[in-house]
């Protein structure tokens, strides 16, 4: 049985994680306490894929490099995850509570590339680059959005990732969510510190793009020529980053 991370950070932060009894629906896992704001709480974690795994052994074992490369954009997969965590929160919206976040883990190889997906995935991320511009920017719902389309049920959520024995997470605001100005300003924030992901600061600041339109996402050209008239800038591409990892297994000589 998996760990839960979540629990295992929020107690170490002094917070209150209460479980949510089981019963005949597929209930959210547990009620966190923020200094006195009770917010609700499904969990899910992204492990790495057995029958890779099994290729990657099988690759080391026999003195080679295994690699892979992952793009960071919008994954199926995740969008899958979300959206059972989003029907696991609705159906708990009956147990008392301010807020309600998904939390997500990535562990394993590409356990940060997981992360950045996931990520991806909540806010239908890639990134703009402007003509004569040496720096680029990221765009926030450029792509469809589960945090779009769940915005009734989603408030927020965690994003982490597993590196050896430490863990990294970041919280993740909805700024569709109707709950979006209220949990701004709660104490939900306060054990993030810095590592809190908030588009519209981001964009008041000058490092994002805010996609505010509900045009299709499938017209490319037509997005980046609204994105142009909004921000008044030259000519704009879209790119997304990729994540590689490569390894090799190396003898110990000296024992």
């Amino acid at each position: 049985m998996l760990p839960s991370y979540a629990r295992l950070l929020l107690e170490h932060w002094g917070i209150t994680v209460q479980d949510i009894p089981t019963s005949e629906k597929e209930e959210a896992d547990f009620i966190a306490t923020f200094n006195g704001i009770r917010v609700l709480i499904e969990e899910k974690t992204k492990e790495d894929n057995l029958k890779e795994l099994a290729e990657r052994n099988q690759t080391l074992k026999q003195g080679g490099i295994y690699a892979t490369t992952l793009p960071l954009v919008r994954n199926n997969r995740l969008s899958g995850l979300i959206t059972k965590a989003a029907s696991q929160l609705q159906s708990s919206s009956d147990t008392t509570h301010d807020f309600r976040l998904m939390w997500f883990t990535g562990t394993g190889v590409n356990a940060q590339a997981k992360h950045e997906q996931f990520r991806a995935t909540l806010y239908g991320l890639t990134n703009i680059i402007e003509m004569h511009s040496t720096r680029y920017r990221r765009c926030y719902f450029f792509r469809n959005s589960d945090f779009c389309r769940r915005a009734n049920v989603i408030d927020g959520a965690v994003s982490a990732y597993i590196n050896g024995n430490s863990i990294s997470a970041k919280l993740c605001l909805n700024p569709l969510s109707p709950k979006y100005p209220a949990l701004r300003q709660s104490s939900v924030l306060t054990p993030f510190g810095t590592a809190v992901e908030d588009p519209f600061l981001l964009e008041a600041d000058g490092t994002a793009f805010i996609l505010d339109s509900d045009m299709h996402r499938g017209e490319e050209h037509l997005i980046l020529d609204f994105l142009r008239a909004k921000y008044k800038t030259n000519a704009l591409m879209s790119f997304d980053l990729g994540y590689t990892n490569a390894t090799i297994c190396t003898l110990d000589t000296e024992r």
